[in-house]
């Protein structure tokens, strides 16, 4: 039964109408607000002034579209309309792109122009700044170009045209993405200022608006999907100028009107940003100005008090004194004749005795009386930026509060007996930015002392934190294999075709840490890279979005690939900050147990995906599966910007060598101790690197062949539920192997039972008799194998010091081998035909060559000292700061978090 179609003209029509209509009104205000009162003109004011032009084209199409038959279905709209209609609808095509551009551009240039004193927010605005403007001139001239010849686009000429809803759908995560970059830019600036509460409403409802243009693009491609979807039900399932499935002037008009209504709402928060100057002529109270007179001339100062008339006195005597930087923003220069100097006389004179007449007191000068015009002429040079920055009027309980610098704090506290030793060394003022060391107000977190110096209890918290991460990137690994499986059935995928896939995810983990992580980490440190992995895994999760609806393979290749380049870097500062984060001796510890959150999300991601998101998917449930992406990449986004707020402790290559040179002294070796007529670090660090390439490769090997391994040791069994139970077993044993170290077992023991374990199951698994002892063998091989990876880690970078990074980097990059041995194995099976359990030969072999490693550990006496986490135990931080002996205590127990 067809649903009726209702009209949607008028609505277009008026939306479109009365928004543009809004949008002209705030630009003038804007041209008043700059040109008229400030008299001075920016590269912001001709950049909204060309995408207001451009807006007015792009709405007056949409406008001319719905007169002639937009958001009609086919029935309904007449023939002498059809062509009208088509030079329309090519007409918006053509300008939204240049519209929006030119929109971003002006907000981006006015972030740059601001951020004078942020060099971050500079170069962030330029970096995205590139992006929309590449974007946009491809975008533009893919528009003008759709066609061959370009007339087919709007007439009857016969031509050859690209898919223009394919292409709208492609260029979504970008949109989506700049629209969140201009969003967040701003925001760890803003909130580190101290602004009344006006301000800050002003604040807050400025930026509520601007995130709304980001929920009118995804709004946009609804629309823009419900005619895609439309044309593969009732059409061929391309949509281009010259073939277009029924209705789609109905199906298509919310998406031009909401695109219109896109770029006016972006012209609108982009000029309410400069309004300050126009609202403080109209309305001067609403920030603070009458209150800042009323206040200061109520408030008595008997000290500069003259008998000049009363008109003269109708100011404030005492003026803030304005100690910060002439240069910066906001700031202004004391003119000769201020009363400043007289004030500075009566403070650089002596002490006087209370016996002593009072001296005379230096003549003042009068004050000129501001008005509010004078006022709003002194503050209109002020932007958005620099009206936050203003301090908030002194309170007359403290006259010289005004006299510390405008960029700074000073925190007055009580001289005590813990104080006075540091009273003379002058104390430098905290920058207003500087984070605080109190998170969500009741966590403690000490983002001052080095990781290596951090006691249980200040390490528990950002333990935690971190944590998170690890179960991000397992569920983002579940999503992504329960997507490419169902995928791979729905599109079919060759074998080949999903090999690549896979490979694809994996080899970004060896341009991740070595071309992006490792830099990050050594200069920036651990909380720059979280963030920028947060930040590349978002790309990649948005990229999902138009791959998932055009089901394109490529898409998807890019997908896995950037989304893995994210994670890479993510684990190329997770893992080493964790196995730093605290006492040293319990490193294995702290890593298997957050490593084992990333194994609750492999289990928890698979349950999702199979039973609720990808159940019996089909190729429109492909528009569906999108949902679950932007979700994520939401969340994804939202945990960079938390990490961003959250004082994070970091690891200095200072920190790191003395801690390596602690656990040396306390073993009885040296730094340059050789094994083997080698470096014994370097032995230890490139023995840790072929062990844990082997391991990746093993157990991705038994990952990806697991239901032909299910099937090939029991027929019939079903390989999802094996794989959960599977996942499970490997969850319990990195659990387990936490709890072992924790309480003493050395990780030495823990490698050679686990790869022994490894390498005996996974033999039988594949000589047994086909049936259930077989299958068992297969699922024990995941819960030996589960302690491996962070053990190796922790171990291998273990003594590095300053090469700590270095060494936790090479380590990361041997993930790739992921993809290559599953690669490998996948020719085994094809000389084997379906005796897939005779692939596990490569994963026996892999297994053997990773006990070789602690057994020659195990083998020296330097060996065993070097990574026996025993050697690592130091006093309390007390002991440490109080600088006396001590003797070092190998039987005391520290708690792991």
């Amino acid at each position: 039964m067809s649903v009726p179609m209702n009209g949607r003209s008028s609505a277009v029509f008026t939306v479109t109408l009365v928004l543009i209509i809004c949008a002209t009104v705030f630009v003038v205000l804007r041209l008043i607000s700059k040109w008229g009162i400030t008299r001075k003109a920016t590269g912001d004011d001709w950049a909204i002034i060309v995408a207001w032009v451009l807006a007015v084209g792009l709405s007056g199409s949409v406008i001319v579209a719905a007169h002639f038959g937009l958001g009609l279905p086919d029935s309904e709209i007449h023939a002498d309309w059809v062509e009208p209609l088509e030079k329309s609808t090519y007409t918006f095509t053509v300008l939204y792109n240049p519209a929006l551009m030119a929109t971003k551009t002006a907000i981006l240039i006015m972030y740059h122009r601001m951020a004078t004193a942020h060099p971050f927010l500079r170069y962030a605005s330029l970096f995205v700044l590139a992006i929309v403007n590449i974007a946009g001139v491809v975008l533009t001239f893919l528009n003008i170009f759709q066609c061959s010849p370009v007339s087919a686009a709007y007439s009857e000429v016969p031509g050859k045209c690209i898919d223009i809803i394919a292409m709208y759908l492609s260029a979504a995560p970008i949109n989506v993405l700049t629209d969140m970059a201009i969003l967040v830019l701003p925001l760890p600036i803003l909130t580190s200022l101290r602004i009344e509460f006006r301000q800050k409403a002003i604040l807050v409802a400025t930026f509520i608006v601007g995130g709304f243009i980001t929920v009118v693009d995804v709004v946009r491609i609804v629309y823009l999907q419900t005619a895609l979807m439309d044309a593969r039900i009732n059409g061929s399932g391309v949509i281009t100028a010259t073939d277009r499935p029924p209705n789609f002037a109905y199906n298509v008009s919310f998406t031009l009107m909401w695109s219109a209504v896109e770029v006016s709402v972006g012209i609108m928060c982009c000029c309410v940003l400069v309004l300050k100057p126009l609202v403080i002529r109209l309305v001067p109270s609403i920030f603070g100005h009458s209150d800042f007179l009323q206040q200061n001339t109520q408030s008595p100062q008997p000290l500069l008090w003259s008998n000049s008339p009363k008109e003269i006195r109708s100011t404030p005597p005492v003026p803030s004194l304005d100690t910060s930087d002439p240069h910066s923003s906001g700031s202004s220069e004391a003119s000769p004749t201020s009363p400043l100097t007289g004030l500075k006389s009566a403070f650089d004179s002596p002490p006087i005795s209370p016996l002593s007449p009072p001296p005379p007191l230096p003549p003042l000068r009068a004050i000129p009386e501001r008005d509010d015009d004078q006022i709003c002429d002194g503050d209109a040079d002020l932007d958005f930026f620099q009206m936050l920055a203003t301090e908030p009027p002194p309170s007359p309980s403290a006259p010289f509060s005004s006299l510390e610098p405008s960029g700074t704090r000073r925190t007055s506290r009580r001289a005590t007996i813990f104080t006075l030793h540091s009273s003379s060394e002058k104390r430098p003022s905290e920058p207003i930015q500087a984070p605080t060391q109190t998170f969500l107000d009741f966590v403690q977190l000490k983002g001052k002392v080095p990781l290596t110096e951090l006691t249980a209890k200040e390490a528990w918290w950002p333990i935690l934190f971190v944590s998170m991460l690890f179960f991000l990137w397992g569920f983002a690994f579940g999503i992504v294999n329960s997507l490419n499986a169902q995928i791979r059935n729905l599109l079919h995928y060759s074998a080949a075709q999903s090999i690549a896939l896979q490979d694809a995810y994996w080899a970004a983990y060896l341009f991740g840490p070595v071309c992006i992580g490792y830099w990050m980490l050594k200069y920036q440190g651990f909380k720059a890279t979280f963030m920028t992995g947060l930040a590349v895994a978002s790309i990649g999760l948005m990229s999902f979005w138009p791959s998932s609806v055009l089901a394109s393979y490529p898409g998807f290749l890019i997908s896995n690939l950037l989304i893995a380049l994210g994670l890479s870097v993510l684990e190329n500062a997770a893992n080493p900050f964790i196995a730093l984060s605290g006492p040293s001796e319990l490193s294995e510890a702290r890593l298997l147990f957050s490593q084992g959150m990333q194994a609750v999300g492999t289990v928890v991601a698979p349950l999702l995906a199979e039973k609720a998101l990808f159940s019996g998917i089909d190729e429109e449930d492909l528009f569906r599966v999108q949902w679950c992406y932007l979700a994520v990449a939401l969340f994804v986004v939202i945990l960079a910007i938390v990490f961003y707020y959250v004082p994070l402790s970091e690891a200095p290559d200072d920190a790191l060598d003395a801690m390596a040179a602690r656990r040396l002294f306390n073993a009885g070796l040296e730094e340059r101790e050789k094994t083997l007529r080698m470096s014994t670090r370097h032995l230890v660090l490139w023995t840790a690197v072929l062990a844990q390439m082997s391991y990746v490769g093993a157990q991705e090997s038994t990952d990806y062949f697991w239901p032909q391994l299910s099937n090939g040791t029991k027929p019939g069994v079903d390989p999802f539920w094996t794989l959960i139970i599977g996942r499970a077993l490997f969850t319990f044993g990195r659990f387990l192997a936490s709890g072992l170290t924790y309480w003493g077992v050395t990780p030495r023991v823990i490698l050679v039972v686990n790869a022994f374990g490894a390498f005996t199951t996974s033999i039988l698994a594949m000589v047994l008799p086909q049936g259930t002892a077989a299958l068992s063998m297969l699922m024990l091989v995941q819960f030996f194998e589960a302690p491996l990876f962070p053990t190796i880690f922790a171990v291998g970078i273990r003594n590095q010091g300053r090469h700590t990074k270095f060494a936790a980097t090479a380590i990361t990059a041997t993930i790739p081998a992921a993809g290559w041995w599953p690669t490998i194995a996948y020719a085994v099976d094809l000389t084997h035909g379906t005796n897939y359990r005779f692939a596990l030969r490569i994963t026996i072999v892999l297994f053997g060559v990773i006990l070789l490693w602690p057994v020659m550990l195990s083998s020296t006496r330097v060996l065993r000292r070097w990574v026996d986490p025993k050697w690592s135990k130091r006093a309390p931080r007390q002991e440490l700061e109080s600088g006396v002996p001590r003797m070092v205590d190998h039987t005391s127990r520290m708690p792991m978090l």
